[in-house]
């Protein structure tokens, strides 16, 4: 029988377990499915070294493979075969007999618009001649005439040639006669325009910039027999207009400069290229010897040895051990489902393992971040696109394994949750990405030290300009390790530097890129980072402004307790920005009714005499109903909501509780619950602080002639209250953070050395202490 409970006790867990952390378990589940995607095969990991490591094992050919060439000589070759492929043009003949009946073309248009010019003077002296005789009207039709007929002309020319025939140069051609301004044959100067040209295409232009011909040589076609020359033997446009600017000057010396601005115009308007690119030619031609280049230098032999035990790791067995590494690989497709199966599994138990490190964190450290379903979807996020950065950066893209961003990842945990999230968090992912790109430790070691760099920077934020801070402390942290491995393993200074340019691009971005996506995030799911709080502690807040105005006296109480919960949390770690955020907000309730209570109190009336005992608690404890109102109102956060709902957890307002017991004979006559706060009680730690404070703030503010004595009284007093009635029972604090809370008077942390400066009270004790007096609480 006690058999067959314990068996339904352990079923019940599991099942009670499941149930509760389904969403959280899914996640991790998707985790660990999306993750092992982008993993690579497990026997390829186990030949994975860097150069001068020590090899763990003999290693031993398992089959025969080619020898991969390294990737500087491959590129090498590979460069040498496409530019030994001569780049092939084809000399077009056609474009030569266009342009030239263009120029032909322009030249008679120009001659056209000098004669209707001509003709349009003769017409307009005519009209001039004839104003008072009757052949007027006729002169006026053929001046419209002549007119249109100019214009139309000059339309034609500019639509044509794209040239501006107001232009000062053109206009003397344009405008004036052969014998007037040009002073120069009109078939003359198109003939030596047409000599010009002919002389750049004889000689053939590209219809490419020279320097994007990167072959040793190019093939003209030109007939029957292309022939092959260098590139530099034939002209790119740029430089063939320099040739046709040159010959022009010459050809038009003296003063003549407008025959050689004009004459310049016409060649580089109409001298095009005549070699034109065939580029599906050249690059089917480029592809076929792109693929002759061998891959390979070599092969090991099967049962070969590859490496001793024990030996350092050369360039030659590296290269060795890639190609091994490349062959295993390949052999994927052959391998049969059974292993491709178990090796998958074995991947996933891997994968799942490292995972478990951080979930566990959570689980027992973080529980209420991990309770949260949403927030552990946010994590898994975080984590996938890490890991799929490093696959697309490392793997598909060959970027150095230094550009991808853990820093980021580690930063934005930290921000939005704590540092000990973002450490648990930056470690898990580096150990996975280490293993992902072969188990390089160097990764591993530069990414964990300046991830922990960048946590410790952003651990607490408070203003922007940490945000520089942190730049300059990952430059200084990037520096520092890469030299020291460089150092340590004997590299290069030119590998040394190539590491440090790119940790010193991901020192300067990931700063910048966390400080954009934290907005990103605090919207899209809800978490509360420090900036907000920041935000939140602004006395301009349309809420505490409101706070200040209508009630001040609550307003200078939440003050008051701020400073108290901010100096308690110090004491113990817990956090103190969202302690003071919530100390300010967690009376914002008493703006509905504010002189219903006795720190808005000031003109020596009060409320309550007018109404019952009852009406008065229940004006009381709605406070906490209408400030649960308001900051939903104004978009609190869930975070500082919760101080507002737990203040008074479900306490009595005991002094109406105890004036409305005075006034019956029989207690059962009285309600409880109506003097009962709706709760809940506080659930963590910095909402247990408030709770503490807020009661002793009030209860010290009424002591007459407050000492030492009578204050610590009063703290032990309401803090074993709040304990004997279960108000803290919910929220994790310990009797020794309870004492430390409490502080020394001589002390810097805790409540006692706030209080001594507030309230001003004595230090020094008496010989004989008086028993202190039980002032009657007032209510809050």
């Amino acid at each position: 029988m006690i058999r067959r409970n314990n068996k339904f006790s352990l079923n019940k867990f599991k099942t009670d377990f499941l149930h509760r952390y389904r969403w959280q378990i899914l996640t991790f589940l998707g985790l660990i499915i999306v993750s092992s995607i982008f993993f690579p095969r497990g026997k390829s990991l186990q030949f994975t070294y860097q150069k001068d490591n020590i090899a763990r094992e003999t290693v031993i050919a398992p089959y025969t493979f080619p020898i991969l060439k390294p990737d500087k000589k491959l590129q090498e070759d590979i460069a040498e075969a496409l530019n030994s492929e001569p780049a092939l043009f084809n000399r077009s003949q056609e474009v030569v007999d266009i342009q030239i009946q263009k120029i032909n073309n322009l030249f008679l248009l120009i001659n056209d618009i000098q004669v209707g010019q001509n003709k349009l003077a003769l017409s307009t002296n005519k009209v001039f001649r004839l104003r008072y005789e009757t052949a007027y009207q006729e002169a006026v039709s053929e001046f419209n005439a002549d007119s249109v007929q100019l214009s139309l002309l000059k339309a034609t020319f500019t639509n044509e040639y794209s040239i501006d025939h107001e232009n000062t140069n053109w206009k003397s051609i344009l405008w004036d006669s052969d014998s007037e301004k040009l002073r120069y044959p009109l078939d003359k100067f198109k003939n030596d325009i047409i000599k010009i040209c002919r002389n750049r295409w004889s000689e053939g232009i590209y219809d490419i910039p020279l320097s994007d011909i990167t072959s040793d040589e190019v093939l003209i076609s030109q007939g029957e027999i292309p022939i092959l020359v260098k590139p530099a033997d034939y002209n790119d446009l740029e430089k063939a207009w320099t040739k046709a600017r040159i010959e022009v000057n010459n050809l038009y010396s003296g003063n003549n400069q407008v025959l050689r601005d004009i004459g310049y115009d016409i060649v580089v308007k109409l001298m095009l290229p005549n070699l034109i690119y065939d580029k599906e030619t050249t690059e089917r031609r480029r592809d076929v010897k792109l693929n002759r280049v061998p891959r390979y230098q070599g092969t090991v032999l099967e049962n070969e040895r590859i490496v001793e035990k024990n030996t350092r790791i050369t360039d030659d067995v590296l290269l060795k051990l890639k190609s091994l590494e490349a062959a295993m690989g390949k052999s994927d497709g052959f391998a049969g489902w059974g292993q491709l199966f178990l090796e998958y599994i074995g991947k996933f138990i891997i994968i799942g393992v490292v995972l478990s490190f951080f979930f566990t964190f959570l689980l027992l450290y973080r529980k209420d971040t991990f309770l949260n379903s949403r927030l552990v979807l946010l994590i898994a996020i975080l984590f996938t696109s890490t890991i799929a950065l490093a696959y697309l950066f490392y793997v598909q893209l060959d970027f150095s394994e230094y550009l991808i961003p853990v820093v980021v990842t580690a930063m934005t945990l930290t921000i939005l949750f704590d540092a000990r999230i973002g450490f648990m968090g930056a470690t898990t992912i580096v150990l996975l990405i280490g293993m992902m790109i072969g188990n390089n430790i160097d990764f591993i070691i530069v990414m964990l030290f300046t991830s922990s760099i960048a946590m410790y920077n952003v651990r607490q934020l408070r203003t922007r300009s940490q945000v520089f801070t942190t730049i300059f402390s990952l430059l200084g942290a990037s520096i520092l390790v890469i030299i020291a491995i460089g150092i340590f393993k004997n590299e290069s200074w030119d590998t040394i530097k190539i590491d440090l340019m790119y940790l010193s691009i991901v020192s300067v971005l990931a700063p910048i890129i966390t400080y954009g996506l934290i907005g990103l995030f605090e919207i899209g799911f809800g978490v509360t980072t420090d900036l907000t709080l920041l935000e939140l502690l602004d006395f301009n807040n349309p809420l505490l402004k409101r706070l200040q105005q209508q009630a001040n006296g609550t307003f200078n109480h939440s003050v008051v307790v701020g400073n108290l919960a901010e100096g308690c949390s110090d004491a113990i770690g817990a956090h103190a920005l969202l302690c003071r955020v919530g100390a300010y907000y967690h009376d914002i309730g008493k703006l509905k009714n504010p002189e219903y209570f006795i720190e808005n109190q000031f003109s020596g009336e009060s409320k309550h005499d007018k109404v019952t005992w009852t009406m008065s608690a229940k004006v009381i404890r709605n406070h906490v109903k209408e400030g649960l109102r308001l900051a939903n109102e104004y978009g609190l956060p869930k975070v500082v909501q919760d101080f507002i709902a737990t203040h008074h957890g479900n306490t009595r307002v005991e002094y109406f509780y105890r004036q409305a017991l005075a006034e019956v004979k029989d207690p059962s006559e009285i309600d409880e619950n109506a003097f009962r706060y709706p709760g809940p009680k506080p659930q963590t730690k910095e909402t247990g602080i408030l709770m503490i404070c807020e009661s002793i703030e009030a209860a010290v503010r009424s002591i007459k002639d407050p000492d030492i004595v009578k204050v610590e009284d009063m703290i032990d007093r309401i803090t074993k209250k709040k304990l004997d009635d279960g108000q803290l029972d919910e929220c994790p604090l310990t009797l020794d953070e309870l004492r430390r809370i409490k502080g020394t008077v001589n002390g810097n942390t805790g409540m006692l050395p706030i209080l001594r400066g507030i309230f001003h009270i004595r230090i020094e004790y008496p010989e004989e202490q008086p028993k202190a007096s039980r002032s009657t609480l007032p209510p809050s």
